[in-house]
Order: structure tokens, then C-alpha cells, then sequence
């Protein structure tokens, strides 16, 4: 009977070490996945907002002096630019 109890330790024990490994590794990949998951997400995201940035750039008038204002600071034509300059006091 003790050497049956003894077996049935050490088999356990050996399924442990051989599984309890494994189990961490599968745990580490599912949060990794998990993570890698988000990115793509956010990244999928991104990209279409580019996409349709791109799109309003070829077809919106609009958008594109808006964008050349802002970004570029570009003026039209006979268009007067006031530059507002803040100094800080001492």
C-alpha cells in the first residue's frame, strides 16, 4: 500500500513538472494575444481615419485650405495675417 501511495506521488508530481510549465506558457500567450489584440484594434482604427483623411484631401476643396491654413500656414491671396506674439513678464 505505501509503495502504491509512493508511485501515485511521484506521478503526480511528475505530471506537474511536465504540465504546470505548459499551462504558464499557454497562460503568457493568451495575455500576449490579448494584448497584440488591442494593438490592432487601435491600429485598424487608425488606419481608417487616415484613410479617410486621405479621401477628403482628393475630393474636399474645403478640407484642403482648411488643412493648408492650420498645418501649413498658408494665406490667400491679398489676405492679411495678424501673428498675435505673447511675452511673458519677469
Amino acid at each position: 500500500m505505501k509503495l502504491t501511495l509512493c508511485k501515485n506521488v511521484l506521478l503526480l508530481v511528475a505530471l506537474c513538472a511536465i504540465f504546470l510549465p505548459a499551462y504558464a506558457k499557454m497562460q503568457q500567450l493568451r495575455q500576449k494575444d490579448a494584448v497584440l489584440s488591442q494593438k490592432l484594434e487601435r491600429l485598424t482604427l487608425e488606419n481608417k481615419k487616415l484613410s479617410e483623411e486621405i479621401e477628403l484631401l482628393k475630393t474636399d476643396a474645403v478640407y484642403i485650405e482648411e488643412v493648408a491654413r492650420e498645418k501649413l500656414k498658408v494665406a490667400r491671396e491679398n489676405e492679411i495675417v495678424f501673428r498675435v506674439i505673447n511675452s511673458e513678464e519677469e
